[in-house]
């Protein structure tokens, strides 16, 4: 997880950026079968939000607020995976359906 956080601190937050993560994650699931399924899911969330905005506009703003919000997730994606089995089921439980920019953009 540290890794993918390493790049993302790299990008520029445009939709590719959340299309390779997607990849990247689901790649790093599977050489990390104990991480897997937070890895899957984080990566979920970047390949939902890329798939939103595909062939959309993307304001400066929304990039900027989106790369905010999707570190907070990393971050609390870093904490679960190194807490208790309970600690990584409830971040696995709040992520699998969670959409970046859902409650700003409505």
């Amino acid at each position: 997880m540290n890794d993918l956080y390493e790049w993302l601190e790299q990008q520029n937050g445009g939709i590719r950026t959340y299309a390779e993560f997607h990849q990247m994650a689901y790649e790093m699931a599977r050489e990390n079968p104990d991480q897997a399924a937070i890895l899957a899911l984080v990566g979920g969330v970047a390949a939902r939000f890329a798939a939103r905005f595909r062939g959309e506009p993307f304001s400066v703003d929304q990039a900027s607020s989106a790369i905010q919000e999707f570190k907070e997730v990393l971050q609390r994606a870093k904490v679960a995976i190194s807490g208790s089995e309970g600690e990584r089921l409830n971040f696995a439980n709040s992520i699998a359906t969670f959409d970046l920019l859902a409650v700003k953009m409505h």
